[in-house]
């Protein structure tokens, strides 16, 4: 799992219970080393998550290509720990390129595919939103041979499908059986929007 963090992050949450992951932080604020503490792997860099993870795995590579999928999620998100191993399995066994948790209507849902539909396991779709995509690790760095860290955030979703082909079929998903709350960021002031 890999999220660049705040101060105002719910990341202690995502470790409650059993899980199947290791937990990579970029802290981006001002406070010592806050995190630290919760991390597998560590670092300190201003900006935004994709900029930042697009620095860490160019420069980290060898550790990331241990793994068969990176989760990367905003730090507010609401989700427990056995929910994200969840979601690595639901990947694994069927052979996701890339999967998202269905949102909760509880918070925000900008697009409404990726609301949480309780009639399903989960929906194959040619969507998933930037907040929290659970990508196939080959699939994660053949998105940044093109990438580029000057965009930020809208569209990097768009640019990460459009990167992976024209036949998504069967490749990307929404799970509705692990719904999560993407909070209101001007519930609790992020960080990063008022910099």
């Amino acid at each position: 799992v890999y999220t660049c963090a705040g101060d105002r992050s719910n990341i202690h949450e995502w470790l409650r219970g059993e899980r199947n992951f290791d937990l990579w932080v970029t802290y981006y604020a001002d406070d010592g080393n806050r995190h630290r503490d919760l991390a597998d792997f560590y670092n300190k860099r201003h900006g935004k998550k994709f900029p930042n993870l697009f620095e860490v795995f160019r420069r980290f590579l060898h550790i990331f290509e241990q793994y068969e999928a990176i989760f990367v999620a905003d730090d507010d998100l609401i989700i427990d720990g056995p929910s994200i191993s969840k979601l690595f399995e639901i990947r694994k066994q069927h052979d996701l390129w890339i999967l998202q948790p269905a949102y909760d209507p509880r918070g925000i849902v900008s697009h409404p595919i990726t609301q949480v539909d309780e009639r399903y396991f989960m929906r194959y779709t040619n969507f998933v939103e930037v907040t929290c995509p659970l990508f196939r690790t080959d699939k994660l760095r053949q998105f940044f041979e093109v990438y580029d860290p000057e965009i930020v955030g809208w569209g990097v979703d768009w640019w990460f499908l459009e990167e992976l082909g024209p036949d998504l079929a069967n490749k990307v998903a929404v799970v509705d059986s692990v719904p999560c709350i993407n909070p209101d960021p001007r519930s609790k002031g992020r960080e990063l929007e008022v910099e």
